[in-house]
């Protein structure tokens, strides 16, 4: 037993009427205001009593004509029985009245005014946000389908204008049984619209086919008829092998429907079953089901896992179950409800990405991967995106992917390019040039985001040379990340123009040589003689050695200058001690010990310099806190600005002193 109620109405009585209780006439009527007007509520529960939906209690038959109408109570007689169609309108969710199309294939029915011209797309508008109006993303043409609908339509209305009015201008004789034959009947291949040639393709040139006439023969329109008289679901399962990727494998195909689902599922945070479950008896449930739904209930954990166990095998049957569950959602809550509005943007947003993943499913699965690997636009797509040079107005000729080329709206291209965010644009004909231009004459200032851009291309047209399951979903990602790997070293990061250049060195002389090749006759310079014992001779040498330790020595850690002595004692004792006379020997053992000393210093200073930071932190530390007033205890809470107490009991004795300078006490 399926009734068609105004949507939302069943919901507002059951709240009232819970386990067989029964209310008055006035408060169910009343409590339908909030979803419609005073005299749609009269009409909704007059149909309901009409229909058995909702019965007068045994109490109220016996009860005086003064009383209205007795209690109510919804009918506890289950009826099982299943309804052949489905009472509401599967577009507008409101009960079939007027002239109703029963689906030819299932049990959905429809408006003839509300049926949908194309299945993918909405008949209502969809609000971006909550306060916002409708904006489809920057990247994504959603009004390139109904401005091509308009521009046919267009076409059409003029093409009949002008047949008419050859027929008009025609005379012929009643008796004749001549056939009209337009002048043009045949369409030449280069008017057509649907053509798409590659860039650097040159069309053919237009020739005119004179005296050329074809008898017309009318086509059958029994396929056209019968889309009319199909739902959007059955419409939708009918193209379900055009709208999926040939070459998408099942698990490819729920791997990304799971990450769109997961993506965009919070959407709907309740569904008609949860609601049931959470607030009504078994029962009462089952009673809402037998009223209002003709299938199964669908909810989201449903759609959760049919995801998970793979059910889905084309991107339709997932379509055609979040349109079941926006369907329910609409028939129990009512279409102008938070819940119905969260539909809404549900599948704005997942319709978006099946557009997607129809149109290339590698290039979504790239992008959903993008942690994998920096340069995961880089990887080619099965089918293969034609490379151009792209141009926006403010912005020079760039690198690009072209997605799909929209033939029907002037050759406009939906490109996507290479480089920084992978921007997405359409860009129309005359600003695209083939990849084999030669970018010398674009005039092209260097810069580091072009550079990188440029970088991204050459990886991917050397990534193009290598098998195409290499990249694919069932194969390995390291072994993908390796292959890049490979590939990046022939085109390393090249540095850019504005860029300072570093300046090169300037090459050292070898000033010995060639002093003694130029100025071979000039005296040497003699050195002037020390007061100290060890100007001249071997002790030089150690003279410059420690010299060069004392200033490298003392900035290492202490644990190294311990290390590193014993080292500089051994080198030089053997070279120098030898040749030495004993009073220098005596000198360099005193130097020795001075290095000692100085090591030792250097450790004991860098030790109390990290005392003193540790201090200082400490002293930090205790500045950030707070202490109590009375006991100079650490402080747990403040009494205002002035004052602050470790405890209840420190501030009540300090009550009569702080009274006087508290500023809480001032602003009460």
């Amino acid at each position: 037993m399926v009734i068609g109620l105004t949507p939302g109405s069943v919901l507002c009585w059951m709240n009232k009427l819970t386990n067989g209780t029964s209310t008055s006439h006035k408060i169910l009527e009343r409590c339908l205001h909030s979803i419609m007007s005073e005299d749609e509520a009269i009409e909704t529960l007059d149909v309901a009593i009409k229909e058995g939906v909702l019965v007068y209690t045994p109490n109220a038959k016996s009860a005086p004509a003064s009383v209205k109408r007795g209690l109510l109570s919804f009918t506890q007689k289950l009826s099982k029985q299943r309804a052949k169609t489905d009472p509401y309108c599967f577009e507008c969710h409101l009960p079939t009245s007027g002239l109703v199309q029963k689906c030819i294939m299932c049990v959905r029915s429809f408006h003839v005014e509300c049926q949908r011209k194309n299945p993918l797309r909405p008949n209502y508008s969809v609000p971006s946000d909550r306060c916002q109006q409708y904006r489809f993303p920057l990247n994504e043409s959603d009004m390139e389908e109904s401005s091509d609908q308009e521009a046919s339509r267009s076409v059409s209305d003029t093409l009949e204008a002008q047949r008419l009015q050859e027929l008009a201008s025609c005379e012929l004789d009643c008796n004749s049984n001549i056939n009209i034959i337009s002048q043009n009947p045949l369409k030449d291949e280069s008017d057509s619209s649907d053509d798409v040639c590659f860039v650097s393709e040159q069309l053919p040139r237009k020739t005119k086919n004179y005296g050329t006439y074809v008898k017309s023969e009318e086509t059958p329109h029994n396929e056209d008829n019968n889309e009319l008289l199909l739902c959007t679901p059955c419409r939708l399962l009918k193209l379900a092998e055009f709208l999926n990727p040939p070459h998408m494998s099942n698990e490819e195909l729920n791997y990304l429907l799971n990450y769109s689902w997961q993506m965009h599922h919070t959407w709907v945070e309740n569904d008609v079953r949860k609601y049931m479950v959470n607030n009504w008896s078994d029962r009462d449930a089952t009673l809402v089901k037998n009223i209002l739904f003709v299938n199964d209930l669908l909810s989201i954990s449903d759609i959760s896992r049919s995801i998970e166990t793979k059910k889905f095998k084309h991107l339709s049957e997932f379509l055609v179950d979040l349109l079941d569950l926006q369907h329910n959602i609409g028939i129990f809550f009512g279409t102008k409800c938070e819940e119905y509005n969260a539909t809404k943007w549900l599948l704005r947003d997942i319709t978006h990405d099946l557009r997607e993943i129809s149109r290339c499913s590698d290039c979504f699965r790239h992008s959903i991967e993008s942690n994998r690997s920096d340069f995961w636009f880089a990887k080619p797509c099965t089918q293969r995106h034609e490379l151009v040079y792209a141009k926006q107005s403010g912005y020079p000729h760039w690198p690009a992917k072209v997605i799909r080329v929209m033939s029907k709206k002037n050759n406009t291209y939906d490109v996507r390019f290479f480089g920084g965010s992978h921007s997405r644009a359409l860009v129309p004909a005359r600003d695209i040039l083939p990849i084999d231009t030669d970018t010398s004459k674009l005039k092209i200032k260097s810069s580091r985001q072009y550079n990188n851009a440029m970088r991204e291309l050459m990886c991917h047209q050397m990534l193009l040379h290598h098998p195409i399951y290499s990249f694919s979903f069932h194969a390995d990602p390291r072994e993908a990340e390796n292959i890049i790997n490979s590939a990046l070293p022939h085109y390393m990061e090249p540095c850019s123009r504005s860029a300072k250049r570093a300046r090169l060195a300037t090459p050292k002389l070898n000033t010995r040589r060639s002093t003694a090749e130029t100025t071979p006759n000039l005296p040497q310079r003699v050195l002037p003689r020390r007061r100290c014992r060890i100007a001249q001779g071997p002790e030089n040498l150690q003279d410059s050695t420690f010299q060069m330790a004392s200033s490298v020595i003392p900035s290492l850690a202490p644990e190294l200058q311990v290390s590193l002595l014993p080292e500089v004692q051994v080198s030089l004792a053997p070279e120098v001690q030898v040749s030495l006379a004993p009073e220098v020997q005596v000198s360099i053992e005193d130097y020795n010990e001075l290095m000692r000393e100085v090591l030792h210093l250097n450790a004991q200073l860098s030790q109390k310099k990290a005392e003193v930071d540790i201090k200082r932190e400490e002293l930090k530390a205790v500045k950030r806190k707070r202490w109590c007033q009375l006991c100079l205890e650490e402080a747990q809470f403040d009494c205002c600005f002035m004052a602050s107490y470790c405890s209840v009991v420190c501030q009540r004795r300090d009550k009569r002193r702080h009274q006087t300078n508290c500023n809480l006490q001032e602003k009460t």
